[in-house]
Order: structure tokens, then C-alpha cells, then sequence
């Protein structure tokens, strides 16, 4: 298998552990499930449930304090991708299409919508940040 199968497969099983944990998830899992279920329809709840336990793993590792626990995790993903498109070499198109689909949401950041309130409370000499996007902080 050349690199033109082993990038999409590589990018797919990357972004799917990262997303599995985001806002959108089922968009996500229901992305991956459409492309197995058309080149590997025997699979699809066993998919499911791959997702399932993939997302379990990914916020366990999230909240802990140790090193990223999610690599092997990607790696079983990649080498899923790897092994659907050593079958079937025609769905790296769809691969790439469901990868760049991710791109784009992500790009587009996460909306927030209603009503927001932030509190807090000052002693002494401490200080509070607060913010809802982006913050630069510069002390002088």
C-alpha cells in the first residue's frame, strides 16, 4: 500500500480519536459509520460499539494528569483505515471527503448559544482571568 492510501487512513484515525471527545461527536461517528457500512456493511454495530468504547478510552485519557494515553488508541483506528482501504482502495476518496468534512466544523469553531454568566470573587493580591474565546494575557 502506497502513501496516497496510508495519508487519508493516518489523517482519519488521528482526527476521529480527537474528535470522538469534541462537540459533534455524533456527526462524527455517524461519518465513519456511512463509510464502513458501504464498503463493509457486515460491520456496522460492531463499529458502533468500536466508536463507543474509542470514546471512553479518549475521555479517560483527557482527565488524567499523565502522558497522552491515546496513542495506541489512534493507532488501532489508523490500522482500521489501513485495512478498509487495502480492501477496498476506492473509498479514500470518501475517506478524504469525511476527513476535510471534519476540517471545516472544526475550523468553523464551536457555537455557543444562550445565555452565559461568569462570577467571581477576588481576596488580597490574587487576580481573575475570565473569558469566552481567545485570551492574551501580558504582565508588566
Amino acid at each position: 500500500m502506497g502513501p496516497t492510501l496510508l495519508t487519508p487512513a493516518g489523517t482519519a484515525g488521528t482526527s476521529l480519536v480527537t474528535l470522538l471527545v469534541a462537540e459533534g461527536r455524533q456527526q462524527t461517528r455517524g461519518g465513519v459509520v456511512t463509510v464502513r457500512r458501504r464498503f463493509r456493511p457486515g460491520v456496522v454495530e460492531e463499529v458502533g460499539r468500536e466508536l463507543e468504547a474509542s470514546r471512553t478510552t479518549a475521555l479517560a485519557a483527557a482527565e488524567s494528569d499523565g502522558p497522552d494515553a491515546t496513542g495506541p488508541l489512534r493507532g488501532r483506528w489508523i490500522a482500521r483505515f489501513v485495512g478498509l482501504l487495502g480492501e477496498h482502495p476506492e473509498a479514500a476518496d470518501e475517506l478524504r471527503d469525511l476527513v476535510e468534512g471534519w476540517r471545516r466544523r472544526t475550523a468553523e469553531g464551536q457555537r455557543i448559544s444562550g445565555a452565559a454568566r461568569l462570577e467571581a470573587r477576588a481576596r488580597d493580591n490574587s487576580r481573575i482571568y475570565q473569558a469566552f474565546g481567545n485570551m492574551n494575557i501580558t504582565e508588566r
